[in-house]
């Protein structure tokens, strides 16, 4: 298979294999699910908390999950969410029940309650499962398992882009690794290339052993980017790639990466899809000091984003952005327009929460990869996949050793001078 970067150069790795599952953790099977007497007391507080409102329940059904159990709840007449939220969230309190969520569903009232045992969701379980196995999506994530213990996929490519946030220490981490333990385990280094941007030096500097096999760059920098000027100049050369991408897709009169590499063999080479991370956006986009430049670059750093959100889809770039600030000038409305696909860890507050998925619910989730994500379509309760630092390793160490003949991918040194690319 060929594929060329935009300096023409053969990029092509021949030979390679997919990682196996076997380099994943594979954990016994947890006891420590929700039992039949839990459920059992539960139910019966359920019906008599709402009974004390005056709230008469026909049926509840139960939908046990890792973490937390989902209790669909059918009333004898019609009552408003607000109301059974409002008993809940009162009654929650002296059940001394935790991360107790109460929504809309399509045809009851659903009421969230954490398991007495959480159940760990390791990696290879979702990697393995056949949503994933079996998935025809350009870009698939593995995520988590929901209710009914059914894992969660979606397609990075549809997405079209991702927001995470949430406090430090919840889960946001473990889950862009576990993003890109998805991505590595589904596509070849010449399908895929990884720009991680990380302002504290120490997230994802593991993945700088990928070197010229998965990560893209600007000729001579440091590939895993960890400073602010570094990353603006970064940012730039994306949407410069970006634009290159453009230019070749309007000569050929195709609209997107697809169709571009089904002609590949007529087109010269196949575009990688550029996956881009950047985590602890809030460092970047709020100026470090209160000089004009710093207020220029992180100016130029959120004006190259937001360009690289509104048209990377068609061209196969895509961004995940990271941060434990969710602050309206972090998150704003052209954030939120861009990024349709968001999760949330645990937050502080229910303004936090309405921040990132537009509603309060994420300041009841109980960290340790509790998470919501919203697809624009639905909103979905998750425990995230958990992966470890080992197993990180572990994956990177297989892919140093499995040598590749693939040449660096670079994307095109910037004209800041001139403007944003």
């Amino acid at each position: 298979m060929l594929i060329l970067n935009n300096m023409g150069k053969e990029i092509t790795s021949t030979g390679y294999q997919l990682p196996p599952l076997e380099l994943l953790n594979e954990y016994a099977a947890d006891g420590n699910v929700v039992s039949e007497e839990e459920i059992a007391g539960k139910i019966d507080a359920i019906k008599n908390t709402l009974g004390k409102g005056k709230v008469q329940v026909k049926d509840i059904k139960v939908v046990p999950g890792p973490a937390v159990t989902l209790y669909k709840v059918y009333p004898e007449r019609k009552v408003t969410v607000s109301k059974v939220r409002s008993l809940m969230e009162d009654a929650a309190l002296d059940l001394h029940w935790k991360g107790v969520r109460v929504v809309a569903l399509d045809d009851s009232i659903g009421i969230e309650i954490a398991n007495e045992h959480r159940a760990l969701v390791p990696i290879r379980s979702v990697l393995s499962d056949d949503a994933f196995r079996n998935s025809e999506a350009e870009l698939p994530v593995a995520i988590g398992q929901t209710f009914g213990n059914k894992a969660v996929v979606f397609d990075l490519a549809k997405a079209p882009h991702l927001f995470v946030a949430g406090v430090i220490k919840q889960g946001k981490t473990v889950a862009i690794n576990a993003i890109v333990a998805s991505l590595l385990y589904s596509k070849r280094p010449e399908e895929l290339k990884f720009v991680f941007i990380d302002p504290k030096g120490c997230e994802f500097s593991a993945y700088g052993r990928l070197g010229g096999q998965y990560l893209a760059s600007i000729p001579g920098e440091n590939p895993i980017v960890q400073t602010t000027v570094q990353a603006d100049k970064t940012l730039a050369a994306l949407c410069e790639e970006m634009e290159v991408r453009y230019s070749h897709l309007s000569g050929c009169g195709i609209g997107n990466i697809v169709e571009y590499n089904k002609q590949a063999s007529t087109r010269g080479g196949r575009w990688p899809y550029i996956v881009t991370i950047v985590d602890e956006y809030a460092d970047l986009a709020i100026p470090a000091g209160r000089d004009k430049e710093s207020r220029n670059m992180s100016h130029r750093i959120t004006e190259s984003i937001f360009r690289l959100a509104q048209k990377g889809r068609a061209v196969g770039i895509h961004v995940i952005l990271s941060t434990q600030r969710p602050s309206k000038k972090v998150i704003t409305d052209s954030i939120k327009a861009t990024f349709p696909t968001r999760i949330a860890v645990r937050t502080v507050t229910g303004s936090d929460s309405r921040i990132i998925i537009g509603t309060s619910g994420a300041e009841k989730l109980l960290g340790s990869g509790d998470m919501i994500l919203q697809t624009g379509v639905e909103t979905i309760r998750l425990q995230g996949a958990y992966i470890s630092l080992d197993e990180i390793n572990r994956l990177i160490s297989y892919m140093e050793s499995h040598t590749v003949s693939c040449s660096p991918y670079y994307i095109p040194e910037p004209d800041l001078e001139s403007g944003i690319g």
